[in-house]
């Protein structure tokens, strides 16, 4: 019987567009809160789910809390979004050009910030699947970050890092893995 991961990505946040965040806890505005909730509960027709799993910041809490209503939410360090270093919260006018260019040049492996590169978020990620693909588990539910949603499919479709990044990912999207084993599964944009 396959597993069926329905994982979604959190609201839009309160952060200021010209800002540079990743794993800082910013809160989700109470419209997109709303709007990410009406929007997953109606693509997500599942109503038998076993467990939530959310990254631990308030931007995917708050929504895995209003989907799963009463049902516990288990949250996992595993799947916070990249740390940025000490670029976190910083506008980025305010970082320095050299740093933003050697980064653009090569964010996959570049920790210029001194934070995490798309390689350690994607040992993040898989490490967590490996966990979630062997409980008993049948319909689970994951609220996380178009970054790790991004190091997820990269490794699962055999897809450049950077042509990842050309994929939309858009506030309260949900992408169902269905998983029968590490050779066959399923990838479908709700």
């Amino acid at each position: 019987m396959p597993k069926n991961i329905y994982f979604i990505r959190h609201p839009k946040t309160e952060a200021p567009p010209d800002v540079c965040y990743g794993n800082s806890d910013v809160k989700p505005t109470l419209q997109s809160l709303e709007t990410a909730v009406d929007k997953v509960r109606s693509k997500l027709k599942v109503t038998d789910v076993d467990i939530c799993y959310s990254s631990p910041l308030s931007r995917c809490t708050m929504l895995a809390e209003a989907l799963m209503e009463d049902a516990m939410v288990v949250t996992s360090e595993r799947i916070r979004e990249i740390d940025f270093g000490r670029w976190e919260m910083v506008p980025w006018s305010d970082i320095p050009s050299d740093e933003q260019k050697e980064w653009g040049e090569d964010f996959i492996n570049c920790k210029v910030h001194g934070g995490e590169n798309f390689y350690d978020v994607q040992r993040r990620v898989l490490a967590f699947l490996d966990e979630l693909v062997n409980t008993d588990h049948s319909n689970i539910i994951v609220v996380t970050h178009a970054g790790l949603l991004r190091a997820l499919l990269a490794h699962l479709l055999e897809a450049s890092p950077r042509k990842i990044f050309s994929m939309q990912i858009d506030y309260g999207d949900v992408i169902c893995l269905e998983w029968h084993n590490s050779e066959y599964f399923k990838v479908k944009y709700i």
